[in-house]
């Protein structure tokens, strides 16, 4: 088995009966290129294997869009400034839940709270959060969210609000 990790390589060898062996290791000298290409470079290295070498170019787009929040919905993760985090995941397409999201909320004093939460037909967002591995109702929360540019407002059931701003 091989490993290459930058221009230094380590060999193992295994017998099948014992215990791998490091075998030796050097580096590949270096190369210079006359002209730069987008194209990465392949070179070989001390044992004759090819080695690609990666270049400055990005291989892929970036998977985070610029610009906020998606124009509508509530489904993605939202944060405030003191670290409350509400994430609204996939709706359910099958079984008891069928037609919910998943909930998720993390805040100091409420701990983690699991749930559901469904569109509304007034545009707003209904989510009911219970303790995670508790059966105390009283620790629950339900609360009403609507959307004020890239942020959501929760008003709470049991008084109070918040507002959050889209992080992803």
């Amino acid at each position: 088995m091989a490993l290459v990790a930058g221009a230094v390589f380590f060999v193992t060898k295994d017998d099948g009966g014992g215990t791998p062996v490091a075998g030796g290791s050097s580096s590949a000298a270096p190369t210079v290129s006359e002209s730069p290409t987008d194209e990465p470079t392949v070179s070989e290295s001390p044992t004759g294997e090819p080695t690609a070498e990666p270049t400055d170019e990005p291989t892929e787009e970036p998977t985070d869009a610029p610009g906020g929040a998606p124009a509508t919905g509530f489904k993605g993760q939202w944060q405030s400034s003191e670290g409350k985090t509400l994430t609204i995941g996939e709706k359910f397409t099958s079984g008891q839940y069928k037609g919910y999201y998943n909930c998720n909320w993390i805040a100091s004093g409420d701990g983690i709270l699991i749930g559901i939460g469904q569109d509304r037909s007034d545009g707003s967002f209904r989510i009911a959060l219970a303790p995670m591995g508790s059966n105390d109702e009283s620790k629950g929360k339900g609360g009403n969210l609507v959307r004020v540019g890239d942020s959501v407002k929760i008003s709470w059931d049991k008084g109070g609000t918040d507002t959050l701003d889209w992080v992803g």
